[in-house]
């Protein structure tokens, strides 16, 4: 491997990018005080100029600004602004390797990892195209996400080459998970989801249901932000006990602990139940087990003093002691309906993405168009039937897999993360027994698959001769 043509240093444009960035950011933070479209306007023409002068600024943007999804209900049938952009990345990727004459072949096909998951972009969109059910508009939209994360993750895994590009994408996603926890306790502190957060996203005051003391922050909802915060805490948990450089430990307690506290807020039962699952697979993982426990312990007593700072006697810590009827009887009823999809269409499903548009047929009476199933496992038999559920989750099972392998290498780094992959994709399949995330959640499904793409890095990494892995880091 070579140095990114992207990374080299001394590049004569350094001296104008950095001023131009600043009077675009000036602009849009000028003209989103006005109107949400100026704000994503300027933003879509921020990152253009980012990715076309400096291309790894442009990937860097993207994951700091993930938990935030722009979203415009113009009835067009495209409304995701963030989704082109990640289409973007790998075009982008997809011309730098080609101008550095990478095989793209490789790029695709090098691992059975790889041709799985294109597989399973294949079995999804089949399950819709010949579902006898038919399709509509937002079950494309469905496809055209999931199409969107696998266009991160191949992305990301075209693109990272060093162990920096690797340090760099976990600092990033540790420093926005910072700011996303603070949003938190600015509406647990406010009442509210706060004048902000209609302004971002001002479809929401229709779509979200009453203020009742659980916070979203960034995201569209509280349970959407538990499944994204488990996605990111393992990742803060091993880098604040593992991490070599003590500033980067400092940032990933700081987050670890903020993350928790930003997690219990939610009111999420099976967003915490996860988080516990998550730490007692990544504890067995640590050498010595005491210090990561006793680190882990004084996050989570950092962590409670915020939350009862924020928001004392809160709705949300009286909701985590009880189940109530009307939650219970919803639940049992999604997941029957997704069950009875499953009998009558058990090979391909109803097709991936028709869940919301079909469950009013079984439920009559409930709002249509507004639900998951809330459960991973029965939504996948649901919409792609036992070929998609069995290849999905091959594919969880072998990043498992790598995971493990990854968390047991002499390399902090490499068993860094690893140990977070496989901490992660235990909170998943954990809180995955309560929660569908991935169509209703666009923020928690391209940190998934990003979170994956590291995975695979890393361990394509591990797989090479110990010389080819030195490789050389960015300036």
């Amino acid at each position: 491997m070579t140095e990114h043509v992207i990374a080299k240093p001394g590049r004569t444009d350094a001296f104008f990018v950095a001023p131009l960035i600043a009077v675009i950011a000036v602009a849009v933070a000028a003209l989103a005080a006005s109107s949400a479209i100026f704000l994503i306007a300027g933003l879509c023409l921020a990152l253009v100029v980012v990715a076309v002068l400096r291309f790894e600024w442009f990937i860097y943007a993207q994951i700091l600004l993930l938990p935030w999804y722009p979203f415009l209900d113009t009835g067009l049938p495209l409304r995701d602004v963030s989704l082109p952009m990640r289409f973007v990345l790998f075009a982008g990727v997809w011309l730098m390797r080609r101008h550095k004459g990478q095989s793209v072949r490789e790029w695709f096909f090098g691992s059975r990892l790889k041709k799985g998951v294109i597989v399973f972009a294949l079995i999804s969109t089949l399950s819709l195209l010949l579902s006898s059910l038919g399709h509509n508009i937002d079950a494309v939209r469905c496809l055209l996400r999931l199409f969107s994360y696998l266009a991160l993750f191949f992305g990301i895994t075209g693109w990272v080459e060093t162990k920096e590009q690797l340090q760099n994408i976990i600092k990033l996603v540790l420093s926005s998970t910072i700011l996303v926890a603070l949003f938190a306790f600015y509406q647990a502190v406010a009442q509210g989801y706060t004048d902000l957060y209609f302004h971002l996203y001002p479809s929401q005051e229709e779509a979200l249901e009453d203020w009742n003391g659980r916070v979203t922050s960034f995201l569209f909802h509280f349970n959407s932000l538990a499944g994204y915060l488990n996605l990111v805490l393992p990742f803060s948990l091993t880098c604040m006990v593992m991490a070599k450089e003590r500033w980067f430990r400092y940032l990933a307690f700081i987050a670890h602990s903020l993350a928790c506290a930003a997690l219990y807020l939610t009111g999420s039962r099976g967003g915490l139940i996860a988080y516990a699952g998550m730490v007692l697979v990544t504890i067995w993982f640590f050498k010595p087990k005491a210090a990561a426990l006793s680190r882990v312990l004084l996050a989570g007593v950092l962590s409670m003093a915020i939350v009862f700072a924020v928001q004392p006697g809160t709705a949300g810590g009286g909701r985590l002691q009880e189940v109530d009827d009307f939650t219970s009887a919803s639940r049992l009823a999604l997941w029957g309906t997704a069950g009875v999809m499953f009998l009558q269409h058990p090979v391909l499903g109803v097709g991936y993405g028709n869940y919301r548009s079909l469950y009013n047929d079984y439920l009559p009476g409930v709002t249509p168009n507004q639900l998951d199933a809330h459960n991973i496992y029965l939504q996948f038999l649901a919409e792609t039937g036992v070929i998609g559920f069995i290849v999905f989750f091959v594919l969880v099972a072998s990043f498992a897999r790598i995971a493990v392998r990854l968390a047991r290498d002499n390399d902090s780094w490499v068993r860094m993360i690893g140990i977070g992959l496989g901490g992660a994709l235990a909170a998943t399949l954990v809180h995955g027994m309560v929660d569908y995330l991935f169509n209703v959640s666009p923020q928690f499904g391209a940190l998934f698959w990003l979170v994956l793409a590291l995975g695979m890095v890393a361990f394509e990494q591990l797989s090479l001769p110990r010389a080819e892995r030195e490789v050389p880091t960015i300036s």
